[in-house]
Parts: structure tokens; sequence; C-alpha cells
């Protein structure tokens, strides 16, 4: 079992989180097969796809990849996902109930948030990594502009960042990446070679960082 450390290193390391929102439990495993094939480590099952707490209790553990819980809304949620295996857990809002059960059993939180003041609160509970959600309700400068008081926080956008502006979040701060809609309509599609090659450009750009 990784610990917090290791786990919060290695989503920084991978740059990129990978988000399934997916119609069934079959297209978030292939989902996640695909997403690996490219290049990709780090990947959130979102806890509206129907039988998510099977796919993460089936994928965790998996070597080299980090299987994470998303959209999870409340605390029962998120202690379910964790005993089904879950290595870190993904909000879309500041919850304190989610942070504290997650600290609880030693699991990093993405905490969405959208304000200063949710920035901070989430880091004085505990928040290692703040997403930026969503994201297209912004400029890639505003995380320059959130740094700007706040640089201490590790920050990353979520919804809304796409190959065209991702090395651009990237110049102005961005630490991670949350990336949803275009790996979600592709499973879901039932492309999967062209999941896995997109998921493999995105590798390379994020890689490329504010070249």
């Amino acid at each position: 079992m990784r610990t917090y450390p290791e786990i919060l290193f290695e989503l920084l390391r991978n740059r990129i989180i990978a988000i399934l929102r997916v119609r069934d439990a079959e297209t978030a495993e292939r989902g996640v097969h695909a997403l690996a094939d490219g290049g990709i480590r780090s990947i959130e099952i979102a806890m509206n796809t129907p039988g998510s707490l099977d796919v993460i209790s089936r994928m965790s553990g998996r070597r080299g990849l980090l299987i994470g819980a998303g959209t999870v809304l409340d605390e029962m949620t998120c202690r379910l996902a964790i005993l089904n295996g879950a290595e870190y857990i993904v909000t879309p809002s500041l919850n304190e109930g989610v942070i504290r059960c997650a600290g609880r059993y030693q699991k990093p939180v993405v905490c969405g948030c959208m304000t200063p003041t949710e920035m901070l609160r989430a880091a004085e509970l505990g928040v290692n990594m703040i997403k930026l959600f969503p994201a297209s309700e912004f400029s890639p400068a505003s995380i320059r502009a959130f740094k700007g008081p706040l640089p201490q926080l590790l920050m990353g956008p979520t919804g809304g960042v796409n190959l065209r502006n991702l090395r651009e979040w990237s110049r102005n701060g961005a630490d991670f990446f949350g990336i949803s809609g275009e790996f979600s309509a592709l499973a879901d599609a039932g492309a999967f070679q062209r999941l896995t090659r997109t998921a493999a450009e995105y590798v390379k750009e994020a890689g490329r960082g504010g070249e």
C-alpha cells in the first residue's frame, strides 16, 4: 500500500489526472486500459458512473496506475471509495466532511475551489492539491493571479483544459491538469484506440511544460 506522500508525489509527477465519467462499468474499465496504454497513470473514476465502486476495486493496485474516486460529494461516498481501493479523492467543491474522511484514511484530496477564500480554507483543512473548477470560467492567467497571494498552494485546472490551451495553463503555473470531457466522450463512443492516441498527445504536451 502506497503512503500519502508517495501518492501525492506520483500525482504531481504524472501531472495529468484523467477523469472517466461514462455510461457503465465496462466502458470505464476499457477506458482505464486505453488511457494507460497512452501513458496516463493517474485516472479518476467519477462516482456518478454506474458501477464505479466495482471499477475502482478491480483497477486499484494495478502496477504503475493511481486510481482515484471523483465527484465525491459526501463522507459516506468518500469512505466507500477508499474501502474499495481509491488512492485519492477528488471533489467538485469544498466539503469539510469529505476532506476529514480522506485525512482519516491518509488519502490525498484534490479539492474543487473557485475563490481564494475556498482555497485557503481547503489548505487549512489539509488539502494539498487545489482544483480550479470549472476552469472554463477562468483564463490560464488566473492561476498566476491566484498564486500571487497564495504561492504556497499547488493548483491545477479542471474543466475546459484541452490540447490547444494546456501549455498556456502550464506557463502560468499550473501544477497539474484534470482532463474530463474529451476522454469520457471517446470512451462512451467506443473509440478506445483513438482514446489511447489522444492520451499520448496529452502526455507529450504536458511534458513540454512552459516551453
